[in-house]
């Protein structure tokens, strides 16, 4: 497919650009939409407001496409894409509609425009969504929430994502749909652009209603599943665009998202593979700014189900008068379990893995020196493996990202204290399981490796403060 070089970020940019004159008289011009997805050979009207221009013409195409159709009274653009293509002509491209005011400077406002693939989501509703198909238009249900069908919302926007321009021209459509574009890989068009993003759905007066997490990744889980116990479960984390140490590039695209036990909204990983600094990536919202996640201490406000649907971006830290979890006084064992619930977040068919998963898994081969550097085991069960990276957490007091192993004697070990290194150990991997534990701690896997002894260990069914972030793995849901 003939690729856009070079417009994607400006397209993105100015989607909905309309600029207007400082003269004596200005006008000012928009698209109802920031792009429109064409079959080959397909006519669309879309609409436009124009206000006091005149003179209105298409001062650029992408090559190869007819001239489109003015209405200034009906304010509508006539579009036909090409039925075929020829080697110089575009699929994608800008189309640029231009007028001028009287006796003022001409404006303009640009509209993406492509005959790409689409794709429908909306008969696998989740509050996770792989993609994987490069330059193409997904959908989803703007009235999937968890299993609730409510009120349309007023618009969608991206809350943040890992690359800027990852998601482009996310709008909510008048049938309820959610339409979003993927581009493709800037070395390899035949592979997707790959990151992660949480998709928002607002209510007419600004208000988060609910998001989604976009994962987009060249994965096929049901192909590369592995048996635990009898559980098909995928082979890496949620989120995580790789699953391999050999590098420290793989290691830390192994990371994948964190997740507070029960919430169904990622928080991204960190900055560096060797976490132990705390700091997390970069990430932005959907006109290229950066954003950052914010931290809050859980109170009867902000310990709420409610505050934290609103507030994908903010991190609920655990307080002795929350009992350490996130949630400030409601604490509930059936936000995740057996069963795929309401926050589960993980994709259509998949949930996250209950603690049996996890039992009498092995690592496999001897410690030794050098896997200090491997930041993550290859864990066994029989004959099948996967490789389970030592991520750790981000702790459930402050929010920073800490891989660094380091016990604590109880009772502080099992709020996931691990604050300081008494010893010479590099890394641990912590993974939140479905099971909701006793009071307000739940059950995870633990395991790491200790540098001065070369020594290894594992552990399952870890009670661990709710309010810590730990990867998750997804297991097939029956």
């Amino acid at each position: 497919m003939k690729r856009f070089a070079g417009l994607v970020c400006a397209v993105a940019a100015i989607a909905f650009f309309a600029s207007c004159s400082k003269d004596k008289e200005s006008g000012t011009l928009s698209f109802d939409s920031p792009a429109v997805f064409l079959s080959a050979g397909q006519t669309v009207k879309v609409g436009f407001k124009a206000v006091n221009l005149q003179n209105l013409s298409v001062t650029n195409k992408p090559t190869g496409w007819v001239e489109p159709a003015i209405d200034l009274a009906a304010q509508t653009l006539t579009i036909t894409a090409p039925v075929s293509f020829e080697d110089d002509e575009a699929k994608t491209g800008s189309l640029v509609l231009a007028g001028s005011p009287k006796g003022g400077s001409s404006v303009s406002a640009t509209l993406f425009v492509g005959v790409v693939n689409s794709e429908d989501l909306s008969g696998k509703p989740a509050n996770s969504y792989i993609v994987s198909k490069p330059e193409t238009n997904y959908l989803i249900s703007s009235m999937f929430r968890g299993d609730l069908m409510a009120v349309l919302p007023a618009s969608v926007d991206v809350v943040w994502q890992s690359k800027s321009g990852l998601i482009q021209y996310a709008e909510l459509r008048e049938d309820g749909m959610v339409s979003f574009y993927v581009g493709a890989d800037s070395d390899d068009e035949k592979k997707i652009k790959e990151g992660n993003a949480v998709i928002g759905a607002y209510g007419a007066g600004g208000t988060l209603m609910w998001s989604w997490h976009i994962w987009a990744v060249n994965y096929d889980p049901e192909a590369s599943a592995v048996d635990f116990n009898g559980l098909k479960m995928m082979d890496r984390n949620l989120g995580a665009l790789a699953n391999d140490n050999s590098t420290v590039e793989n290691i830390l695209a192994s990371y994948g998202l964190y997740y507070q036990w029960g919430r169904k909204d990622p928080f991204i990983g960190p900055a560096s593979y060797n976490a132990a600094n705390g700091a997390s990536a970069s990430m932005y919202n959907g006109s290229g700014s950066r954003v950052y996640m914010k931290t809050e201490t859980s109170s009867a406000e902000s310990g709420t189900m409610d505050y934290a649907v609103r507030n994908p971006l903010t991190f609920i830290t655990g307080v002795s008068g929350s009992e350490y979890d996130w949630l400030w006084s409601a604490h509930s064992d059936d936000l995740w379990g057996d069963t795929k619930t309401v926050n589960d977040p993980c994709p259509y068919g998949w949930r996250v893995a209950p603690s049996a998963a996890f039992d009498n898994l092995l690592v496999k081969n001897t410690p030794e020196a050098g896997d200090a550097d491997k930041y993550g085991w290859t864990l066994s069960w029989n004959d099948s493996e996967s490789l389970f990276i030592g991520a750790g957490r981000r702790r459930y007091d402050n929010s920073s990202i800490q891989n660094l192993y380091a016990p604590a004697p109880a009772p502080a070990q099992t709020l996931g204290v691990r604050s300081t290194a008494d010893e010479a150990q590099p890394w641990e991997g912590l993974y939140w399981s479905a099971d909701a534990g006793t009071g307000t701690q739940s059950s995870a896997l633990h395991f790491w490796f200790e540098k001065k002894s070369t020594s290894k260990g594992i552990e399952n069914g870890v009670p661990y403060a709710r309010a810590n972030g730990m990867p998750v793995r997804c297991v097939k849901a029956e």
